[in-house]
């Protein structure tokens, strides 16, 4: 046995195991005992892969890319909560690191091969540097909010770089040039470092890409929120003036038509347009036209709204922001609702309250089954895929966090919590 050779490859695993786990750590957790798992698959991942080498010996060369690759992959995949090409792009990532070192380590091993313990240390201080830069740094900063969205351009342009980083290396075994040539070490450590630092400028083009999507489909929705504030105010104003004038004619009626059957007659019309009149009255011109028009809808399906609000203390928000506020969150706590068949159930809070300096607006609503909640801990929508999904409680926190609040959800004893708090001096945004 070539114990060189082996302490060599043992060291090459723990290198993969570090970059793997630097990687790995600021992920979400699939559950509490990833631990566990990510300890048994490095231990039984390293004895096979050690395995194997000694049985192939000098071949097995050609197959410890892809072994590492897949290690690292299988372990992303017991730890993370990752989608299948984002296990593929963290390993991408993990790997063409950890190439990187070993290039380094040939180097140092072949100028400090007669002093061990130097190159023991200098090999360490290496690795423990390159791990602890990479991890409070790109590792932290690349995932968003624990997570990666890795699309398949993306991961395609990922894959291209790992086949040119390997490329390098099966050069390097063919042409063989001389062990001292330093240009030839410094030609492939080269290759390695641009790989990962395109495969870094590749992630934030990427990332730009998708903020920038998404941009442009918030400012659609608030377009498509502006108007139909816009409509829901005239057409409710146009309702209360014909309710107002049709209230006054019954009464007028009333008074000349005497008679018990005429006076029911009438008494049920009025009855009946009453709905129309009752108007929010929360002294907010803006809250008062979203609460009347979700409040007609609601009437009409069986829906009990109640609201306690203090509408002054919105006075500060511009009327669109306001709207795509309540008029996302009652469309869901609408649509949730719908889903309960007891209708003593349906039934919807709003409250808008001042605590201490903070201004809270909570929206609670009864839900007829478990959520399921995403990487952003956002509950999953049950809406076929569309080019909106997914947008509406999205659409809130990003209202929240443009005037130095936050949104929370929960589902707790059979209810969903929807709560933003702002600043009672709201911090706008820049060119908010």
């Amino acid at each position: 046995m070539d114990w060189s050779l082996f302490l060599t490859n043992l060291w090459d695993l723990l290198v993969l195991w570090s970059f793997t786990l630097a990687f790995a750590l600021p992920l979400k957790k699939r559950d509490s005992r990833w631990k566990s798992r990510a300890a048994l698959w490095a231990g039984a991942g390293s004895v096979l892969f050690l395995i194997l080498v000694l049985l192939l010996g000098p071949g097995a060369l050609w197959v410890r890319p892809p072994l590492f690759f897949a290690l690292s992959a299988v372990l992303f995949r017991l730890c993370a909560d990752l989608t299948a090409k984002s296990v593929l792009y963290c390993a991408v990532w993990a790997t063409v690191l950890s190439d990187l070192v070993f290039k380094y380590d040939a180097l140092l091993r072949h100028f400090l091969s007669g002093r061990p313990l130097l190159l023991l240390s200098v090999c360490t201080v290496l690795l423990v540097g390159l791990v602890a830069g990479v991890g409070l740094t790109i590792a932290r900063w690349m995932p968003d909010k624990g997570t990666y969205h890795t699309g398949p351009r993306q991961l395609t342009f990922a894959l291209v770089l790992w086949t040119i980083s390997l490329g390098a290396n099966l050069f390097w075994a063919v042409w063989a040039p001389p062990s001292d040539q330093i240009t030839s070490w410094a030609l492939l450590l080269l290759i390695k470092f641009y790989c990962a630092t395109v495969l870094y400028l590749q992630h934030g083009l990427f990332q730009k890409s998708a903020i920038r999507q998404e941009l442009a489909m918030m400012n659609t929705l608030w377009m498509q929120h502006k108007a139909q504030y816009d409509l829901s105010k005239e057409t409710i104003a146009l309702i209360n003036r014909k309710c107002h004038d049709m209230k006054h004619q019954i009464r007028a009626l009333e008074a000349v038509c005497a008679g018990g059957a005429r006076e029911q007659y009438l008494k049920e019309v009025e009855q009946s347009v009453r709905i129309y009149d009752v108007l929010a009255k929360t002294g907010n011109e803006v809250l008062d036209t979203v609460l009347t028009e979700k409040s007609l809808f609601c009437e009409a399906s069986g829906i009990q709204a109640n609201c306690v609000a203090d509408g002054h203390l919105l006075d500060f928000m511009d009327p669109v922001d306001l709207y795509t506020i309540f008029g996302n969150a009652l469309d869901n706590a609408i649509e949730s609702v719908s889903a309960i068949e007891d209708r003593t159930r349906r039934i919807i809070d709003v409250q808008v309250y001042s605590e201490k300096q903070m201004l809270v607006i909570q929206i609670i609503n009864p839900i007829a089954r478990e959520l399921t909640f995403d990487a952003e801990d956002l509950p999953v929508s049950t809406k076929e895929a569309n080019g909106y999904h997914g947008f509406g409680l999205r659409s809130i926190r990003h209202t929240a966090e443009k005037y130095g609040g936050f949104m929370t959800v929960k589902a707790e004893d059979g209810a969903f919590y929807l709560r933003l708090l702002l600043p009672r001096s709201p911090r706008r945004a820049p060119g908010a």
